[in-house]
């Protein structure tokens, strides 16, 4: 088990704003360099702080687990998973505590553009400052999808699940499929660094123990 508190602020790229910038996360950046990232118990993990404020503290668990503690944090986001992004059935489970904004998500990261199959989040929907793309139905919700342009060509695509959960199966291909078809130009599987189950908080304190398989 390896415990990392953030002590270094990453170097990144300044991108567009949300339409709602006070509750949109603090730093709209592209996380060119994460603080810490490698294998742990077969997993791989990320762990990236804006470093504008407050701390955040990340810690591997056995096999696919992780915890994150946060205060008054600018923007992280901390995770399990792989180190290239497949069509993968990924189950998690596990519990976050936060009243204000976080993200609990599959997500994808590349030099173009993020990929976030929202599975629970705070006070922020994301899709409220994107281009909407129409829903679909997968693994017992419906899901908003939208695309977020923020700015110098970086693009997100967004699933929303409308039931939201901590724990439960994403059955990615759905949504990647569903990107495809409707022209999202942000391939999340050709480009994509990694594919993890993140927990992200932004302008807010919590804390969230997940497990990853």
């Amino acid at each position: 088990m390896i415990s990392f508190t953030t002590a270094f602020v990453a170097a990144t790229l300044a991108v567009g704003v949300l339409a709602s910038p006070a509750a949109a996360p603090a730093a709209l950046t592209k996380r060119n360099t994460p603080n810490s990232s490698g294998t742990n118990n077969g997993y791989f993990y990320q762990f990236w702080d804006d470093g504008s404020s407050g701390t955040t503290t990340y810690t591997n668990g056995p096999a696919g687990e992780y915890s994150v503690n946060w205060q008054n944090v600018g923007d992280f986001t901390a995770g399990k998973g792989w180190s290239q992004a497949e069509p993968r059935n990924i189950s998690f489970s596990g519990s976050v505590n936060c009243e204000g904004n976080f993200y609990l998500a599959v997500y994808t990261w590349s030099t173009q553009g993020e990929n976030y199959i929202l599975e629970d989040y705070g006070t922020y929907n994301p899709c409220s400052g994107g281009t909407s793309k129409g829903s679909l139905y997968s693994d017992g919700s419906e899901y908003q999808v939208c695309l977020v342009d923020r700015g110098n060509n970086y693009l997100q695509n967004w699933s929303v699940r409308q039931n939201k959960r901590s724990s439960g199966t994403v059955t990615t291909a759905n949504h990647y499929n569903y990107y495809q078809s409707q022209g999202m130009t942000h391939n999340p599987l050709s480009s994509a660094v990694y594919q993890i189950v993140s927990t992200e908080g932004y302008g807010s304190s919590g804390s969230a123990d997940i497990t990853v398989s």
